[in-house]
């Protein structure tokens, strides 16, 4: 018995230093994670969320029409639609998992499909075609979120060209800088604008278009890029080291910026940053032993400076999600929660007053 122990022993340790894994880590060193005070500071500004629908399947973004209607895509493949207080209907059905939308300056919604990696326009009675997807010239793993200009240009996220939603775990611990931001032009060409990005999640133009902003979910930061005017080309890191991981940005009426924190940041992983061996032997383990996301209901607002203006936490007795998105109409926030992503999915979709 003790000669079975001993080579069962010897044969995980061999499995855990030395099976072949696909995982190219690469190393980097996280700052300390932001101390809980100041504009960080828990408080309960969350805790009056009020419940919007209930019962879906990852509502992801929440975006609103001109007449106020609500849209989310959830994980069967439909985008619903639905009034303030009324129950949801079916908009569209596509055949994958529209997660970040936007609406474009003819009325239509775009929404990006993690699942298939493409892009789907709906007109607004509802028929929907696929703008963005693989061809010969360009393919296309993991697509995250999308904005759109006013004249017509689309803008979206790759969160990762080697891995796909199954393996977003993966993705964050590989830390290999393989996200990125394309532009559509109106005439069909693509064309890659930001390349490095660690898994780049949401994605929004400055309100004068000379900008394009990024949250790179993997480094706790959000970048710019400066896409007009005497500084085009530049890039730069605008907010860093945050407490969490960000997910969704969205313009806020005042021309400042909300941003989602869909997790915690987790203490194994900052450890692991500056060590790509160890990495690799965490990534031989099964998929559930990798260090999983929390519940966090936490969202923030900053400005085109870089600073923090404040934050929305829910207390720790509160039994709110996380959220994916924060979209803010009016004197109301609406907030999407996470689906596709395990331990923190949730199957709902709130509002909160400011």
């Amino acid at each position: 018995m003790r000669k079975l122990l001993l080579l069962a022993l010897l044969a995980g340790c061999s499995h855990l230093l030395f099976w072949p894994t696909e995982l190219q880590p690469r190393a980097w060193q996280p700052g300390p994670v932001p101390k809980a005070e100041g504009v960080w500071a828990a408080n309960g500004r969350l805790d009056g969320a009020v419940l919007e629908q209930s019962g879906l399947d990852g509502p992801d973004t929440v975006v609103v029409d001109g007449q106020g209607r609500r849209y989310s895509g959830i994980g069967d493949g439909r985008i619903l639609r639905w009034q303030a207080g009324e129950a949801a209907q079916t908009f569209v059905s596509l055949a994958g998992r529209p997660v970040g939308m936007n609406f474009g300056p003819d009325g239509s919604l775009y929404a990006a499909d993690e699942a298939n990696a493409k892009v789907w326009r709906v007109s607004p009675e509802g028929q929907a075609q696929v703008v963005v997807q693989s061809d010969a010239q360009q393919r296309f793993t993991f697509l995250n979120d999308v904005f759109v200009a006013r004249d017509g240009r689309l803008f979206f996220t790759e969160a990762s060209s080697r891995w796909g939603l199954a393996d977003n775990k993966r993705a964050l611990l590989e830390h290999g800088g393989d996200g990125g931001v394309f532009v559509r032009y109106v005439d069909g060409r693509i064309e890659r604008v930001m390349d490095g990005l660690q898994f780049a999640n949401g994605v929004v133009l400055s309100p004068d278009e000379s900008y394009l902003l990024v949250a790179e979910t993997g480094a706790y930061r959000i970048t710019r890029l400066w896409i007009q005017g005497p500084r085009s080309g530049q890039r730069e890191v605008l907010v860093d080291n945050l407490p969490g991981f960000p997910g969704d940005l969205s313009i806020a009426p005042d021309g400042s910026y909300w941003c989602s924190f869909f997790s915690p940041r987790k203490t194994v992983l900052d450890a692991l940053g500056p060590w790509p061996f160890l990495r690799k032997v965490a990534s031989r383990l099964p998929p559930a032993l990798l260090a999983r996301p929390s519940r966090y209901p936490h969202v923030f607002r900053f400005d085109g400076e870089g600073r923090v203006l404040e934050s929305l936490q829910a207390s720790p007795d509160s039994e709110l999600p996380s959220f994916s998105s924060v979209v803010q109409v009016g004197n109301e926030l609406l907030l999407g929660t996470p689906g596709g992503v395990g331990e923190i999915d949730a199957d709902r979709a709130y509002r909160v007053a400011l």
